[in-house]
């Protein structure tokens, strides 16, 4: 098991996009509801079509490991997201904070502080939403998390965190959009009924009826 754990959201319909002023809206109400808590950092991200590469291959993907270079900026406030973004075509935006959020997003068992974050991501090409490991992943091949990839890849493969257990996802192997809820490092939610819809759904019920779409869940750890 790795220490860094991220439960997504993942747009169901693969062509969709959202408005600056609906992504604004759900990260407000995510914040005013203390899905975050209070007082918030907020990084948006930019990236810049480069590549940082690394010498060895994923094992699991037979794929040259890398991270995609990206322009970073903060921002002062969740009311400036619509004026910024509006014009963006891809970013990423990251919502973070230390603390105890009154409305957990994901059900674990600490009762410390803890880092909860929220990453919206958009794009203008589709890009994996899948994240299988070596261990669970077969004679299967996929695109690694993150990289661009065909809107064929409909079916989400990831991995059960605690048993090695592989998840068949189906619509939650690509996006446009999805959000990242990722916790403090060493924190995992239990996978208690054999799936993976494991967020609060009175997230899940606000982010469709923000968006008007329907959304699919997965899982993003290492």
């Amino acid at each position: 098991m790795g220490e860094q754990y991220a439960h997504t959201l993942i747009a169901k319909p693969k062509d969709f996009t959202p408005s600056a002023s609906q992504v604004q809206k759900f990260l407000s109400f995510l914040v005013a509801q203390n899905v975050v808590p209070e007082n918030p950092v907020i990084v948006l991200r930019i990236p810049t079509g480069k590549m940082r590469q690394f010498p060895n291959l994923s094992p699991a993907m037979n794929q040259r490991l890398g991270v995609e270079i990206k322009d970073q900026k903060k921002l002062q406030s969740l009311d400036e997201i619509a004026a910024i973004v509006k014009t963006l075509q891809d970013y990423e935006l990251d919502v973070a904070s230390m603390g105890r959020p009154k409305l957990q997003p994901l059900p674990i068992s600490f009762n410390e502080p803890y880092h909860v974050g929220i990453t919206c991501y958009v794009y203008s090409k589709c890009r994996s939403t899948s994240d299988p490991h070596e261990e669970s992943l077969g004679d299967e091949e996929t695109i690694c998390y993150g990289r661009i990839c065909s809107e064929q890849q409909q079916d989400g493969l990831f991995t059960n965190p605690h048993s090695g257990e592989t998840f068949r996802v189906p619509d939650a192997g690509c996006a446009l959009f999805w959000f990242e809820f990722e916790l403090g490092k060493f924190l995992f939610p239990e996978f208690t009924n054999n799936n993976l819809k494991l967020l609060n759904p009175f997230i899940v019920t606000e982010a469709e009826r923000t968006f008007g779409i329907e959304f699919v869940q997965g899982c993003y750890w290492g």
